[in-house]
């Protein structure tokens, strides 16, 4: 947040009015102890509390007593919930259970430390690197896709409900929360700025087109962090939904004039006002943001990339990603965490790209030492792994590290998180 005598480039949003939150010390179901409030919105409250069961920490979200108040209402909620539950992806936060609590229907999430995508924009006096907003995008996207692959939809995309956690880990939270919009008193859920114009029309849409909706606000999204302000903004609400109905989409180009024209196809595709013209999908959008990405070549001098991984066809893999997003860099490899370290310190480089698991020094391990001598001070570390969590996140970010990528790696990901801890616009 900025103080009051500041303007933020982005924006800021008021939240809507609270209701009382449970007490510090509650029991929520059987094991959840509720530690205090994290935030409040529309649809609900998120507390932060402890499973007692797990030893961990995890966040509550309990919904507004108003928006299920009739027993229709609270058999559509469950669906959503059941649809939440089977999403399981690095990019989403993750949803362990569901219930009531006096009335009340609460989801039990995973907890991410760290901020809210909102709260980042409003920091930034400048607009955000061109690589670092398809870095983000490039995530939320993939995390939008694989909450409409189970058959959920999101429904209230915008940057508050998107966080940034430990090692720049960006994941989407809050889906599922749109209930169904067919039924009118629901029709109105979602923020303005963000909504599509078949639910500003309050149109009464297939279950297959609902995604659509989410793709629309992806693209309200992208324009927002490309353009560093909203394509659709006035001083109230009721103008901004006609906007939404009726205002061509702004040309991107002309709001920033380094980008090629390539993206203004891209989003006046994504903010169609019919669902049938728009972009297809959230991978649809993801693909030629990346897509229009590469026509955007700024003149960059070579780099310096150190890969390291003791399986030589991951290292191979690492080295095609890094010729194809970065061309002319000088790439290095090493097969262990100690060969690194050495290298790291007999020369500088621009980008770390290290295995979480490898034999005599692991990643954490590495990361640690990196930080520790002065070439590896300030060196950008990506780190990729096959199976690590949450908790590998965490202990990363608090030892210095500026990124971690989950195998399979998808070489479009490498490529935009590579190029978002390595070029300055």
């Amino acid at each position: 947040m900025t103080s009051d005598n500041e303007t933020p480039l982005f924006g800021e949003r008021t939240a809507e009015p609270s209701w009382p939150p449970p007490a510090p010390g509650t029991l929520i179901g059987k094991h959840h102890r509720v530690l205090g409030t994290i935030g409040q919105g529309g649809m609900g409250m998120v507390l932060l509390a402890y499973d007692e069961r797990l030893a961990r920490q995890v966040a509550i979200k309990l919904i507004r007593p108003t928006i299920v108040q009739d027993e229709e209402t609270r058999s559509r909620f469950l669906n959503e919930a059941r649809a939440m539950a089977r999403v399981r992806h690095e990019a989403v936060v993750a949803v362990y259970t569901f219930g009531e609590h006096e009335g009340q229907p609460f989801f039990v999430m995973e907890y991410v430390p760290g901020t809210s995508l909102e709260a980042h924009l409003n920091k930034q006096r400048e607009l955000l690197r061109i690589d670092e907003a398809i870095g983000i995008l490039e995530r939320v996207c993939r995390g939008v896709q694989s909450i409409h692959d189970t058959g959920a939809i999101h429904g209230d995309l915008k940057p508050a409900n998107i966080l940034i956690g430990p090692a720049f880990r960006v994941c989407v939270a809050d889906f599922g929360l749109a209930l169904d919009w067919n039924v009118e008193q629901h029709s109105s859920l979602g923020t303005p700025a963000y909504l599509a114009p078949e639910r500003v029309r309050g149109d009464r849409v297939d279950r297959a087109v609902m995604p659509l909706a989410d793709v629309y606000s992806l693209g309200v999204l992208a324009f927002e962090l490309l353009a560093g302000e909203l394509p659709f903004d006035a001083d109230d609400t009721a103008r901004i939904m006609m906007q939404h109905l009726h205002k061509a989409v702004p040309k991107i180009s002309e709001r920033r004039p380094e980008l090629p024209t390539v993206f203004d196809q891209v989003i006046a595709r994504a903010l169609a006002k019919d669902p049938k013209e728009r972009t297809a999908s959230a991978d649809q959008l993801r693909e030629e943001l990346l897509t229009a990405r590469d026509a955007y070549r700024p003149p960059t001098p070579g780099k310096r990339v150190l890969v390291v991984d003791d399986d030589a066809d991951f290292r191979a893999l690492v080295r095609a990603c890094i010729e194809s997003g970065l061309p002319g860099a000088m790439i290095i490899e090493a097969e262990s965490g100690i060969s690194a370290l050495t290298a790291v310190m007999e020369s500088t480089f621009d980008l770390a790209v290290i295995d979480l698991h490898m034999p005599q020094m692991n990643g954490v391990e590495l990361t640690a030492n990196l930080r520790a001598v002065p070439n590896g001070k300030d060196l950008p570390i990506l780190v990729v792994t096959g199976y690590g969590g949450a908790s590998d996140w965490q202990v990363l970010s608090q030892l210095g590290a500026d990124g971690f990528i989950v195998k399979p790696v998808e070489p479009e990901s490498l490529v935009a998180t590579a190029r978002r801890l390595v070029i300055a616009d």
